[in-house]
């Protein structure tokens, strides 16, 4: 379903549509937006020159996105322009006669080959596509190992997850003569995406009022602002009007923002009467071309696996790597289940191995009361 408007009736709403890449890396040489103004209907083009340059993001330490690219694109689906006409399909047509020049970039898709020497920097401050890595422990790893009888290590790889909730993102923004957005959008975080549009368009934030009508679905990934959102303000402050925009279910899936893909190397080892000492986990996210939530994520891989167990020694390294892809962001849980999953899996193979029974191999673990 689309977003509804619960409290007042628009008048005169036309509708937005994005311009999105379809390479996964590139440098933006040109863009030609004069057949798309042409077009009968169409009430205003939008580009990075209208948008400006202010990046925003989920944590400050990594604001990496901007409204529109400007210098290159990431990603298939990474936004270059968006259009406003007077229904829907002259929308679609207008944003299909946005005519850009791109010059072709190679592409990373894995951690590994973002890794590798001489891969491609899909952000040039971060050396070796490393959007954030997290080293920890407490106790004595090295020590607790000598004193096992039983050491086990294995690997773990989970797949990228969409969160495929039941109504596409979708939005309302209505820019008033006296200066006043309200934004009508399907989202979980009212107040984040307030603030994100007044920072990045440049609106008092007094001035911005975000409502969240019900929302079946939303899991994660609609926990921050989205390129649309932000589009569909800047649109109604171009055009004076309301301006309604809504991702495809394609769309959904090119800005993602879902569950990363995890590489789990967990070593564990264990006593004969089935106690465990000491763990080690190493573990590479695929994050995809922006930050979004992955810093979280990377500590969430991590530092949950100690609970419902006692575990008095363990290290984690953990590595959140750019590629060439959507985002990932945060998805129900995000970094703790996937770890969870790959632990659980390795401590029943290693009761299997003690000849002990899973369940009292877990209750001689456990954390208790106090």
């Amino acid at each position: 379903r689309a977003v509804y408007v619960d409290d007042m009736t628009m008048q005169g709403m036309i509708y937005g549509a994005l311009v999105q890449s379809p390479l996964a890396h590139a440098r933006i040489l040109h863009i030609d937006t004069s057949r798309a103004r042409s077009l009968p209907g169409v009430k205003a083009v939008v580009t990075a020159e209208d948008a400006g340059r202010v990046p925003y993001g989920v944590s400050p330490a990594r604001y990496d996105e901007t409204v529109f690219c400007y210098d290159r694109v990431r990603h298939v689906g990474d936004d270059v322009a968006a259009v406003a006409a007077v229904d829907r399909e002259t929308a679609l047509e207008a944003a299909s006669l946005v005519e850009v020049e791109y010059e072709e970039l190679p592409a990373v898709f894995t951690p590994e080959e973002a890794m590798a020497e001489g891969a491609p920097q899909i952000h040039d401050k971060y050396p070796r596509n490393m959007c954030a890595e997290v080293h920890q422990e407490f106790g004595d790893v090295e020590s607790a190992f000598k004193e096992c009888d039983l050491i086990r290590t294995d690997t773990f790889i989970n797949k990228r997850q969409d969160g495929a909730f039941l109504e596409p993102n979708g939005c309302i923004a209505d820019y008033d003569r006296f200066g006043f957005l309200t934004l009508y959008t399907s989202t979980q975080v009212p107040h984040y995406v307030m603030r994100t549009v007044s920072m990045v368009l440049g609106v008092p934030i007094g001035k911005v009022r975000v409502k969240k009508p019900y929302v079946g679905g939303g899991f994660g990934p609609k926990a921050a602002a989205n390129p649309m959102e932000l589009s569909a303000c800047l649109l109604s402050i171009k055009t004076g009007k309301p301006v309604k925009m809504n991702y495809s279910r394609e769309q959904v899936f090119l800005f993602s923002r879902a569950r990363h893909q995890f590489t789990h190397t967990l070593t564990t080892g264990v006593k004969k009467d089935g106690s465990i000492l000491a763990l080690t986990n190493e573990c590479y996210l695929e994050g995809g071309a922006y930050a979004s939530f992955g810093i979280a994520t990377v500590y969430y891989a991590g530092s949950l696996l100690g609970a419902p167990y006692r575990l008095p020694n363990m290290r984690y390294d953990g590595y959140r790597v750019y590629t060439n892809k959507p985002a990932c962001g945060a998805q129900r849980g995000h970094g703790g289940v996937a770890a969870r999953a790959a632990w659980e899996q390795q401590l029943d193979v290693l009761a299997g191995e003690l000849g002990m029974d899973p369940v009292e191999f877990r209750l001689k673990n456990s954390m208790s009361t106090g």
